[in-house]
């Protein structure tokens, strides 16, 4: 009886786990949205990604450059994506994740919302609350790269960075066919924030 019920409650997390990783990776439905509360119960440490199998591969890469106020005098810019790539890099059995805030803050930032996206396609003008939404996740994307920005660069001493201006750089990669090419400066897209108080 016991080996029965061991097997029965094992049997019942095994699917239950299963549900929850379909809804979470699957693809926004009504279902996903009723069951969202529950299922995020299993992030971060049981988190899916289908992320292999991308109907939609990386087709550019993304970097961001940071300038801070300090006092009066503004930095030059400085490239705040590098130094996180490499650092991941330098090792391989324990790699930093510090690349990955700035990558997931990116993909925050200029992703668009699915259903925003078919309404769109439909010519069905979107709620507004759908736009707020969108707008607020920007902006909290943006803050929080401000902020991880602020902690990356020195200001001189005895001043403190007051405001941060990001610099988004967008280089697509050309087709296979021309992979031996020389790069192009139509591949390269710059976009500039404003000025982002701390």
């Amino acid at each position: 009886m016991k080996e029965r019920l061991c097997s029965a409650a094992s049997v019942l997390v095994v699917c239950t786990y299963a549900v929850l990783a379909l809804v979470l990776a699957g693809p926004v439905t009504p279902i996903s949205f009723a069951l969202a509360p529950v299922a995020h119960r299993i992030e971060p440490w049981f988190s899916q990604s289908w992320q292999l199998f991308a109907p939609d591969p990386i087709s550019e890469e993304r970097g961001v450059l940071a300038r801070v106020m300090c006092g009066r005098r503004a930095t030059g810019f400085v490239d705040i994506t590098t130094p996180g790539i490499s650092r991941s890099n330098s090792r391989r059995l324990f790699p930093s994740r510090e690349s990955r805030v700035i990558s997931n803050l990116l993909v925050q930032r200029f992703m668009e919302d699915p259903v925003s996206e078919r309404l769109a396609e439909k010519n069905i003008e979107r709620p507004r609350q759908l736009d707020d939404e969108a707008q607020r996740a920007q902006d909290e994307a943006e803050q929080l790269l401000a902020r991880y920005a602020a902690q990356r660069i020195d200001c001189a001493k005895g001043s403190h960075p007051t405001a941060v201006q990001l610099r988004y750089v967008f280089h697509r990669f050309p087709g296979w066919s021309r992979r031996t090419a020389p790069d192009s400066p139509e591949h390269t897209r710059v976009e500039e924030s404003q000025w982002i108080t701390l």
